[in-house]
């Protein structure tokens, strides 16, 4: 009688094996790709219909402080330091918006990555030229 589970564990270290190095090589190649794009601009392959860009990824940062004081509904989000899972399901349970927390200068956004973005071009993108995008998102306009 065959072990499953010892041949699982056999494919499955097997497998991460020869993963490992893929993988390795896979983030290198992505993390130049995304320095190319950052340094240069986004580009369109045409021939893998293919446009290449990257994209600004923002992390939500809170005042602890104004939080408590402009929002005392809030308190019990607030520990040393903001429990953002606890905060962000006061936002999905509606006691509070993002646009309040703002105008109130208790949350911020800070940049902490730029992700590569690979997107398929559909029939629609092929026949109709848009103007271009610099890497940082904004519109490349002379």
């Amino acid at each position: 009688m065959v072990d499953i589970r010892a041949a699982l564990l056999d494919e499955y270290l097997e497998l991460k094996e020869k993963l490992g190095p893929l993988e390795k090589r896979l983030e290198d190649v992505r993390d130049r790709l995304r320095d190319l794009v950052t340094e240069e601009g986004h580009f369109v392959d045409e021939v893998r219909a293919v446009i290449v860009r990257v994209e600004p990824r923002f992390r939500k940062e809170y005042d602890a402080e104004k939080l408590q004081a402009d929002f005392p509904r809030l308190n019990a989000c607030v520990r040393p330091s903001v429990d953002i899972a606890q905060l962000e399901a006061c936002l999905r349970a509606g006691m509070v918006t993002d646009g309040e927390l703002e105008r109130a200068g208790v949350l911020t956004r800070a940049l902490h990555s730029r992700a590569l973005v690979v997107k398929a071009l559909g029939q629609q993108n092929l026949r109709r030229p848009r103007r271009p995008v610099t890497a940082e998102g904004s519109l490349d306009v002379p």
